[in-house]
């Protein structure tokens, strides 16, 4: 397909900034459909895949995730295609098992579904998509700020370049050393007791996780995470099918595989790295804001998206970019919203790696409170 190329007005003040978008995931579709519905830009989201597509994740979006799809009136928009998962089995590394039921709920949207819907309701508010279209590279200026992006089929320029595009990103500005997770997926024609997930913490998962998640249509998805370097990640393939003889055979057993395994890499963080230049925002996995523990990534994409519009709602200038000022603030309150939970799902990791430190935080937390923590940490309660 052929990209129109449209120059930068000279007449800035009379227009909308232009804003390019590179990925229509979560973060990329949240943060054009945020702009769309405050008129804030001419917006411009490019993707190399063909929507709808399927994506590789467990498709769980947590309570976070659905109050970030509240505030953008998507939560009607995917009630069709949705189920409700009822409640969580957790099995800790002892084998203690607990039923968690939360309060607020948790829903599983197939990611076909939720990547595409977002995607169109910003297309509906005014964005303009580019399927199949591959970027290549972000074009910059003399000044060293971006310029536009070029693609497989010429370049676009833009006032203002949003990057999206996952992890990890062949666009990322953050030099520090990635500290990478490992993702196999699978699906099967099969359903789950209740419509209740299953997360296994396994130690041969270097402290993440199995699980068994329920989605529409009698469809269950089956998937491992392991830290990138940990023993048997290289064998990957190999330690998903030990995982699905040994914990989950009651399930797929039987069943009929839908499609092949499919994999993806994750990056999480503790930090907030560089994510932000005077014409380029980082949101999302390409932000490597995904959280430690559990990988979980979806709610802080939209969140992300979310933030990055309002920053250029109220901040950007379309002669001179993001000031400095405007510029430390998206990464403060991307920092504010999302170090806690990250920093909460690293002592969880830890927790769950080390039985040593397991058995002692138990200790610590004193027998009124034991038995709810040792169902939380995999304990038997008599370790105290």
């Amino acid at each position: 397909m052929s990209v129109a190329t449209k120059p930068i007005h000279s007449n800035a003040g009379s227009r909308l900034p232009k804003v390019v978008i590179v990925g229509a995931g979560p973060a990329g579709s949240a943060c054009a459909l945020e702009l769309r519905r405050r008129g804030a830009a001419e917006v411009v989201v490019l993707d190399r895949a063909t929507y709808p597509r399927r994506k590789v994740c467990g498709s769980g979006l947590s309570p976070l995730a659905l109050e970030q799809l509240r505030q953008l009136d998507m939560l009607e928009q995917l009630r069709d295609v949705h189920i409700e998962m009822k409640g969580l089995q957790a099995v800790g590394p002892s084998g203690m098992r607990i039923m968690l039921q939360g309060n607020k709920g948790a829903w599983v949207v197939p990611r076909a579904e939720l990547d595409n819907r977002l995607v169109q309701a910003a297309v509906r508010h005014g964005a303009t998509l580019h399927e199949g279209t591959r970027v290549m590279e972000i074009l910059h200026a003399p000044d060293g700020t971006a310029r536009g992006v070029r693609t497989r089929d010429g370049e676009i320029e833009a006032d203002l370049v949003i990057v999206a595009n996952g992890s990890p990103s062949s666009f990322e500005i953050d030099t520090h050393p990635r500290d990478g997770i490992r993702t196999i997926v699978g699906w099967w024609q099969a359903t789950l007791p209740n419509d209740t997930g299953i997360m296994i913490w396994d130690e041969r998962l270097g402290g993440y996780y199995a699980w068994a998640f329920p989605e529409p249509n009698g469809i269950v998805n089956v998937g491992i995470t392991i830290p990138e370097g940990f023993p048997r990640s290289s064998d990957v393939r190999a330690l998903f099918a030990e995982i699905l003889e040994e914990h989950f055979a009651h399930v797929v057993g039987s069943a009929t595989q839908i499609g092949r395994f499919a994999g993806h890499p994750a990056t999480v963080t503790t930090r907030i790295g560089k994510i932000v230049r005077p014409r380029t925002l980082f949101v999302g996995e390409a932000a490597r804001l995904v959280c430690p523990g559990t990988v979980e990534g979806i709610s802080f994409a939209l969140e992300s998206g979310r933030i990055a519009a309002k920053t250029i709602a109220r901040s950007f200038d379309i002669e001179r970019g993001f000031s400095t000022t405007a510029a430390q603030r998206y990464r403060l309150e991307i920092a504010t919203e999302m170090l806690p939970k990250f920093l909460a799902g690293e002592t969880f990791h830890r927790i769950m790696r080390s039985p040593t430190l397991r058995h002692r935080v138990t200790q610590l937390v004193g027998k009124n409170r034991l038995a709810k923590l040792s169902h939380f940490v995999g304990e038997d309660s008599k370790a105290a």
